[in-house]
């Protein structure tokens, strides 16, 4: 079976009320990992957990409808396993 990795970034909305604004952080917690070097949230999902791939993407995906919170998803470029090159 394939597999596939993503890189989901999520970028706080910093317009919202305090309590919303921490309301959204706690959700993204669990989910994500803070890099203060860009100001986003980041995780990197991978397609050998399918179920959790999905759980993890319909929650940001809620959050960002709740809140506002621009989460986008990036597929990770595969590398060819040991540089070969398939021949004609």
């Amino acid at each position: 079976m394939d597999t596939f990795d993503v890189l989901v970034t999520a970028f706080s909305n910093r317009d919202l009320k305090k309590e919303e604004f921490e309301n959204q952080v706690a959700a993204l917690r669990p989910l994500m990992t803070w890099n203060p070097t860009t100001t986003a949230w980041q995780v990197r999902l991978s397609g050998e957990r399918p179920e959790h791939a999905g759980n993890a993407l319909t929650a940001l995906f809620e959050v960002a409808r709740m809140y506002g919170t621009t989460v986008t998803v990036r597929l990770v470029p595969t590398e060819p396993a040991g540089g070969a090159v398939a021949a004609d």
